[in-house]
């Protein structure tokens, strides 16, 4: 996810619902229940349309949740979006 500013997030989505689910979670509320991205949408409620979504790497559904992790990680660091983004975890 890449906000207005510039700022990255990355999050990862398994299980049975896959990215459909978590997509739907952050429809519905704006931030899919990120700290940082629910400070901003409380600053500005207009903030996740502003949003822009990209699919880096699909798994299969019946990847362990343990590997989808040790996955999204990576992207955290080689994108540094604990450091500079939106990732606090």
């Amino acid at each position: 996810l890449a906000e207005p500013s510039g700022n990255l997030y990355v999050g990862s989505a398994s299980g049975q619902a896959g990215v459909w689910g978590r997509w739907r979670e952050y429809a519905k509320s704006g931030h899919g229940g990120n700290k940082r991205l629910k400070d901003l949408i409380s600053r500005d409620p207009d903030y996740p349309n502003k949003f822009r979504f990209s699919i880096l790497q699909i798994v299969p559904k019946t990847m362990a949740r343990d590997e989808v992790i040790r996955r999204e990680g990576i992207y955290k660091t080689k994108l540094g979006t604990r450091a500079t983004g939106l990732n606090i975890n």
